[in-house]
């Protein structure tokens, strides 16, 4: 198992990004987006991917992966879209090579950082607007029971704060 605060700052981070994958649909590149958080979901829940495989998944000896994408993307709402994705792929195989007690690469060596934290966030809402999802997240995640965390549990709690957050619900 791995630490209680690495596991909801994975969950943290792929949960949102997940929410998000839905702009990256018609993307020529979207298996990888969606190849990511799927692997991303199983090791959180099984710690059963290894972790060069996720980090591959980001960026391989090919120069494909995530990070390749990334840069080819000049559309705002779909670069932060991908910026939501890698930040959620880099922070889950960083725990997994924590996990493994394997050395990790340079890339993933602060991921624990605020200004980690703040990337994503600042992607995550220029795709949302403002939205008081990650803050209701968050809050749900810090009470959650391990059983409460898992991807069909965290997809319906997110659809919820999603619904509080909707200003035509009002």
């Amino acid at each position: 198992m791995f630490d209680v605060k690495e596991k909801c700052q994975a969950v943290f981070y792929v949960g949102l990004s997940q929410q998000l994958l839905p702009i990256l649909e018609k993307s020529t590149n979207y298996g990888y987006a969606s190849t990511a958080i799927d692997l991303c979901w199983q090791w959180i829940e099984q710690q059963n991917v290894d972790a060069q495989a996720l980090f591959s998944l980001y960026h391989d000896e090919d120069d494909h992966g995530v990070e390749s994408v990334m840069e080819m993307v000049y559309e705002p709402t779909k670069w932060n879209a991908w910026g939501c994705i890698s930040g959620a792929l880099l922070y889950t195989a960083s725990c997994a090579y924590i996990h493994e007690k394997k050395p990790l690469p340079e890339t993933l060596e602060d991921m624990d950082s605020d200004e980690v934290q703040s990337f994503f966030i600042n992607c995550y809402s220029s795709v949302t607007g403002e939205s008081q999802v990650p803050k209701l997240f968050y809050e749900f995640l810090q009470q959650a029971s391990d059983e409460e965390v898992t991807e069909s549990n965290i997809r319906t709690k997110l659809a919820e704060f999603a619904l509080l957050d909707d200003p035509s619900d009002s």
